[in-house]
């Protein structure tokens, strides 16, 4: 049986991420390649950078070799062809909250580590909450406050699941 606490946390995320891109997707070029202090760090770079994540933890905790890598996006339709990736990516993320709590042996940073199934996946919400705040900032301090993570919060979840 799914524990409905992390069901939530993984439908969530999803939401949230799909509500992002889909607001990013409509903005004009110029502010996927706003950045914030480092300028390699667009808001593109970051949100491609969410998915990819996702997809190295699904590889982790399958103990497979991680996906193969694709280009960030430096446009708007760039941004676009994110979304299904991360469809595909958050239902995988989903369907692994029932494998068991075991460690899982891979390379981090060129260092071979131990974790747990469940700090792996947790990590997958953690993630893609503080990138999507990143994301919000940076955009807000450059005059363009589009994405507001109050209307991506899980109240604003649970107001959206009523009406499906």
């Amino acid at each position: 049986m799914q524990n409905p606490l992390v069901q939530r946390s993984f439908k969530h995320m999803a939401w949230a991420n799909g509500r992002m891109l889909e607001i990013l997707s409509h903005l004009p070029d110029e502010a996927i390649n706003f950045s914030a202090r480092n300028p390699d760090w667009t808001v593109g770079k970051i949100a491609h950078h969410i998915i990819t994540a996702e997809g190295r933890l699904i590889s982790r905790v399958k103990n497979q070799s991680p996906p193969e890598e694709f280009p960030a996006p430096a446009t708007a339709n760039g941004i676009q062809g994110l979304i299904s990736t991360c469809k595909e990516r958050d239902a995988q993320l989903l369907e692994l909250v029932n494998f068991p709590d075991e460690g899982h042996k891979f390379l981090r940073y060129g260092v071979e580590v131990e974790f747990l199934t469940s700090t792996i996946l947790v990590q997958a919400v953690h993630h893609a909450s503080e990138h999507r705040a990143q994301i919000a900032d940076i955009l807000a301090a450059n005059q363009m406050d589009v994405l507001n993570l109050d209307e991506i919060d899980l109240w604003s979840f649970e107001m959206w699941e009523r009406t499906q």
